[in-house]
């Protein structure tokens, strides 16, 4: 993660960029294990409470996504974009995975890791019609990687 520039406070940017937003949230199964999942899901389920974000099945005309993930974990649908309207905001939160403590070489290989998932979390989503995609690592909870982009809109929709 040494690679990513230190960003804002992830509570205060997320409340600034979705504040007043038709916002959807959705946690993949292995979301919110380790340090860093535990925060992000912390901090996402209290922004949910309090601004009120929605489930994805079903959503539609949302103005923005909220996806919580374990790196290299279960991937959210591809129609759970498809409720997002065109311009609307994608917003990743990304840890790593928990590496057994048994493992000789587990702060390398979760480094590895990290390294190969931020290469590829950007391309995953402009290859699912994502555009002005960045990446980030929060002040407060630096083993957290943020993908965040705007959605492009489906042409005769």
């Amino acid at each position: 993660m040494d690679l990513l520039l230190p960003g804002p406070g992830l509570a205060e940017w997320l409340l600034a960029a979705l504040s007043g937003k038709k916002v959807a949230l959705w946690t993949g199964s292995d979301a919110g294990r380790g340090r860093g999942g535990r925060a992000a899901r912390a901090t996402t389920t209290a922004l949910r409470d309090r601004l009120g974000w929605v489930a994805p099945a079903g959503a539609s005309g949302l103005d923005g996504l909220v996806v919580v993930m374990a790196l290299g974990g279960v991937e959210p649908p591809a129609d759970v974009l498809q409720a997002v309207q065109g311009g609307g905001v994608l917003v990743e939160l990304a840890h790593p995975p928990v590496v057994p403590w048994w493992r000789p070489s587990r702060w390398a290989a979760r480094a590895e890791l990290v390294r190969r998932a931020s290469e590829a979390r950007a391309g995953v989503w402009l290859g699912r019609g994502c555009y002005a995609v960045e990446q980030w690592a929060p002040i407060d909870t630096p083993r957290l990687l943020v993908t965040c982009g705007r959605v492009r809109a489906i042409p005769g929709a």
